[in-house]
């Protein structure tokens, strides 16, 4: 794995208020959507917000193994991206706390918008999170934003999209056959990037100046630079957090390494890997501190009930949206089909298709 440049002299970073930071400046994001629960989201790409949205709303894929939540439960997400984890708890758990850290300047507006608009009680700090405070170059993939690292590696990241798409194709989702047969050309448009300096911060820095006593569950998501995120945690500040869920890039003997902190740090650990990732580097892991762990949320209280009926309502418009995208793509596929109407008889030419380059949508 290419190790980041290294970090230079460190830069104060302090949390807003995304509600009193919006309310006194107005959005700069461009693109919206609105999410199948009703939500309007502002996004960097269509398509991949909705991913995240099936990925976090409908399969939950953060609360397994054991991972629990429950109301008024403090949250640190680190790789915020656009703000739908964060949105995820405050809309599942009432009274929740969430500190949210993203460095990259484009994805921070959004997460800022969506968090402004639509969060409880936030913390949003436009930042990395590393062993130590300093900065660090980020490179950020516009059309591929979930990648963007500063451990970037362009090969790397062709290599795990490519395999999602041959995935993809096998279990036959609509347009991945016409994206295989120009892959290469796709997966160039897909990787252009720009770089930004962005400053780093250690948890445990944030811990002390927060005054967070307990951490109910830290989420990572940093495109390769988890071991950097929880060697940033002091040793005397393990015992306050009682879960961590990450995604591990196993390059170098990572995932190995994590698994053996964490252990050290007396949680127990499960690792998965999504089928859509099967033959790639990534996995999820899944860890619950059992040195001061007590139940939280076991499920059989008022404050599970409640979000699990908000989670089931969520479930069911995702479903009704997927019933009505299949209706709409068979009725264009009838169409089609159909024989076109005699020349004399059309009122209307088609407009030729234009096409001005990739699209984050």
């Amino acid at each position: 794995m290419t190790p980041p440049p290294p970090a230079t002299e460190a830069k104060s970073v302090e949390p807003i208020d995304p509600r009193a930071d919006l309310a006194l400046h107005e959005t700069r994001a461009q693109r919206f959507l609105t999410l199948p629960n009703g939500l309007e989201i502002a996004c960097q790409s269509r398509t991949e917000a909705m991913h995240i949205w099936e990925d976090l709303f409908d399969k939950r894929i953060y609360l397994r193994n054991g991972i629990t939540l429950r109301d008024g439960a403090t949250v640190y997400d680190v790789g915020g991206n656009i703000g739908l984890f964060t949105l995820f708890v405050h809309l599942n758990y009432r009274n929740a706390r969430t500190y949210t850290f993203e460095p990259a300047p484009p994805l921070f507006e959004i997460l800022r918008t969506n968090t402004g608009r639509h969060g409880g009680w936030c913390r949003l700090f436009h930042c990395g999170v590393s062993e130590r405070p300093g900065t660090a170059s980020l490179t950020f993939y516009p059309y591929s934003s979930g990648m963007s690292s500063f451990y970037a590696d362009e090969d790397e990241e062709k290599e795990i999209l490519r395999a999602i798409l041959e995935h993809e194709a096998k279990e036959g989702v609509e347009g991945v056959d016409a994206l295989a047969r120009t892959s290469e050309e796709f997966l160039d448009a897909r990787f252009t990037s720009e770089t930004f300096e962005c400053p780093l911060v250690p948890l445990s820095e944030i811990f002390r100046q927060q005054g967070t006593e307990v951490v109910d569950l830290l989420k990572v998501d940093v495109q390769k630079a988890e071991l950097d995120v929880l060697r940033g945690v002091a040793a005397e500040d393990w015992p306050r957090i009682r879960q961590v869920v990450l995604e591990v890039h196993d390059l170098d003997g990572q995932l190995q390494e994590v698994h053996e902190l964490l252990g050290a740090h007396g949680f127990q650990v499960v690792t998965e890997q999504d089928p859509l990732l099967d033959g790639t580097v990534l996995y999820n892991l899944f860890a619950i501190n059992q040195r001061m762990y007590s139940g939280a949320g076991t499920g059989t209280g008022r404050a599970e009930k409640s979000p699990n009926r908000r989670a089931a309502q969520q479930r069911r418009a995702a479903q009704q949206q997927r019933a009505a995208q299949r209706t709409a793509q068979q009725k264009r596929a009838l169409r089609r089909r159909r024989p076109a109407k005699p020349a004399e008889t059309t009122s209307k030419q088609p407009e030729p298709e234009t096409s001005s380059g990739p699209d984050p949508s």
